[in-house]
């Protein structure tokens, strides 16, 4: 980043990865938490797993969040394990919050910015905001160009970026790249289902309870455009990177959300008499 002029020697506004994350249907999930201790007790813990996050590389990162209202705000250091610290921790609040029935969409770039204990602003989180509120419209936490390439770069560079880049990114329909927060369970439900050890793994408990809350969404949604259409996503998603195994003639131990009824058909002619 070009250097302004008269720039102080302590100012700290420089290029970092930047995470916006906008939590969906929050004020609703307010008013249920304000009657329900266990519930406001998940929220926090699902919100609090973000830091506890390592560095994939093990480097020092400098991740710091800062949450507000529906909002979260996330930066790290401009570097390989910076990216990807800041990535697998959306993917950890994405997938926890998923749990509880409680969906996310975000956007990640790089940009500059200051971010301290009191102050957050920058081009970076103008650009990041953008990419949350016009560009992911559904239940995703998509990359923009920037982040993309830098993921690109790291990947050609290093074997282990490569890894993370090939399974954690996707390409949209669209075109958009997006976080891929459902990679572990996908790689779960793609094992052999004749193996009986899967139905007593945790993971199997928790993929099938995900299953019937993207199904219960989808249900009661049928009346609201706009909210459908974003759970039908999810639904899409879901069928495609969980409930598809690799062999054909396998069922997996997860199965699909089902989308029928998804998709217009064509009605019968009225009866009329003469």
């Amino acid at each position: 980043m070009t250097t302004l002029p008269n720039q102080p020697a302590d100012d700290s506004y420089r290029d970092r990865v930047v995470g916006f994350v906008d939590i969906l249907g929050f004020a609703d999930l307010v008013r249920r938490a304000d009657r329900d201790r266990t519930l406001r007790g998940e929220i926090a813990e699902a919100l609090g797993r973000v830091r506890g996050v390592s560095p994939p590389g093990g480097g020092e990162t400098d991740l710091r969040t800062q949450n507000f209202s529906d909002s979260l705000i996330l930066s790290a250091a401009n570097t390989p394990d910076g990216l990807w610290h800041l990535l697998l921790s959306i993917d950890a609040l994405a997938w926890n919050l998923l749990q509880l029935g409680i969906l996310i969409r975000g956007g990640v770039t790089i940009g500059g910015m200051k971010h301290d204990d009191q102050l957050v602003f920058g081009l970076g989180v103008n650009e990041a905001y953008r990419l949350e509120s016009t560009v992911a419209k559904t239940p995703r936490v998509v990359l923009g160009a920037k982040a993309f390439d830098a993921a690109e770069r790291y990947a050609a560079q290093d074997e282990v970026w490569a890894v993370y880049r090939n399974s954690r990114l996707l390409r949209d329909r669209d075109g958009v790249w997006f976080l891929n927060y459902l990679t572990e369970l996908g790689c779960f439900n793609r094992q052999d289902p004749r193996n009986l050890d899967m139905l007593r793994h945790p993971m199997c408990a928790v993929g099938r309870s995900i299953q019937q809350i993207i199904q219960s969404k989808l249900d009661r949604t049928l009346d609201q455009p706009d909210v459908y259409a974003k759970i039908e996503w999810l639904a899409r998603y879901w069928n495609a990177e969980v409930a598809t195994h690799s062999d054909p003639s396998a069922t997996p131990v997860i199965g699909p959300v089902s989308l029928a009824g998804a998709e217009p058909r064509a009605m019968p002619l009225p009866f009329r008499s003469f």
